[in-house]
């Protein structure tokens, strides 16, 4: 103890216990590395590590594909795609990767190939199936999109793009009520998704059912109040189902927001709605800004006809009918507008002749041929009155101004003509 305490060395036979014990524990490790298979790699080990490697590169060149794609660099992409599958032929992320860019270079068939390929791997992966489906689609291949499309959904019940791609399909194809009916039976899976009730809204659009439209575009835009997209459609059905101030509501609104510009087709059924509610000056002020946003429009310098005409203005009427006509020499509307603003004005003998010529360039058109009987009885040509309004209730047996028209000159004079 005395000599422990003095730092005095090991006696010689406690070393030579302790170096046999070290040789022992070193035979032991060797042996259980031998038995661990950490000796030197065999053919097998290094065909596994080879592998794991070019997995591992594959993986990388994807990862850097996939950035390029993100970005617009389409042939980078395709050139990390090709390396990567050149590493590892089955690799089913390049192949996935190469069959987008594909699509995005218009090249469908070497998409549609590559992801048959994908198929054969993975056949129960919705986006393969969905992938599929679009190549399809912009290869023209319709009813084989439609397919795989609905492939896509039933193996991704929470993923509605295979449900709003199989419905665009079906538009596409014609089959609007189709369409209709498969949308209708998974919009109770909708949920928080704006698109499909868009979708389900431009359906019913097409099919001139307004008031569904309407629903549809209401929820969408209460569930995404900033997509104007959805604001614009539902002003719009809305106007189409003559709900004019409701339409008037919605497209206002988009007035207020930021950095939206308002195109002209918006200023022209604000003005359509005005007009409906006899607000002509307000009218005229959403037609006057149309006009400045899209001058060439020959339909919007008629409506601005109109709203002079609402309000007793005909010299303007005729300026803007005229320039409408400049733009389209056939223009109904703007006819119609000069027209009856010409035989307003007195002017009765060039109200026939702009008259007669409309009825030339539309002989199936009831109203102006009741325009033109109207100015051949201010001309106090009754007889030719009489031939316009009766021609004008065989073309149009519903046009209610023409059975008016033709009812008054049979009381007028007494007589019964067919």
């Amino acid at each position: 103890m005395n000599a422990l305490r003095n730092g005095c060395p090991v006696p010689p036979h406690r070393i030579g216990r302790k170096a046999n014990t070290k040789r022992w524990i070193a035979v032991a490790a060797i042996t259980a590395a031998i038995a661990a298979g950490c000796g030197p790699p065999g053919p097998e080990a290094k065909e596994q590590a080879r592998n794991r490697w070019t997995e591992a590169r594959a993986k990388v060149l994807c990862g850097v594909g996939m950035q390029h794609l993100k970005t617009g660099q389409l042939q980078r992409a395709q050139n990390k795609a090709i390396e990567a599958l050149a590493l590892q032929e089955d690799y089913l992320e390049a192949r996935i990767l190469l069959a987008k860019v594909c699509i995005e270079q218009g090249h469908y068939e070497v998409a549609i190939r590559e992801l048959d390929a994908a198929l054969k791997q993975r056949p129960d992966l919705a986006e393969i199936h969905y992938l599929l489906g679009v190549a399809q689609e912009k290869g023209g291949l319709l009813q084989a999109a439609l397919r795989s499309y609905r492939r896509a959904h039933a193996m991704d019940t929470s993923n509605p793009s295979g449900i709003l791609a199989a419905t665009e399909v079906l538009v596409t194809m014609g089959r609007l009520r189709e369409a209709q009916l498969y949308l209708d039976s998974y919009l109770h899976l909708a949920g928080s998704e704006p698109g499909m009730y868009e979708l389900a809204g431009r359906v019913a659009l097409m099919q001139e059912d307004y008031e569904q439209a309407a629903r549809f575009y209401q929820q969408a835009s209460d569930l995404e109040p900033r997509n104007v997209r959805y604001r614009e459609a539902l002003g719009r059905a809305q106007y189409h189902m003559g709900s004019y101030a409701a339409a008037l509501e919605a497209l206002d609104e988009l007035k207020r927001v930021r950095d939206y510009a308002i195109p002209a087709w918006v200023h022209t059924i604000t003005g359509d709605c005005q007009m409906a509610l006899n607000r002509p000056y307000e009218a005229r002020d959403a037609y006057y800004i149309a006009s400045e946003l899209s001058p060439s429009s020959p339909g919007v310098w008629a409506n601005l006809a109109k709203a002079a005409l609402a309000l007793q203005d005909t010299p303007r009427a005729i300026l803007t009918a005229r320039q409408a006509l400049n733009l389209d020499a056939g223009y109904l509307d703007a006819l119609l507008v000069l027209g009856y603003a010409l035989l307003r004005e007195g002017q009765i003998p060039r109200a026939v002749g702009v008259l007669q010529g409309a009825v030339a360039q539309h002989p199936n058109n009831g109203t102006v041929k009741c325009l033109l009987g109207r100015a051949y009885a201010a001309q106090g040509n009754g007889a030719e009155a009489a031939r316009c309004y009766a021609a004008a209730l065989r073309a149009e047996p519903d046009n209610a101004l023409a059975r008016e028209l033709v009812n008054g000159d049979r009381a007028a004079d007494g007589t019964k003509r067919e």
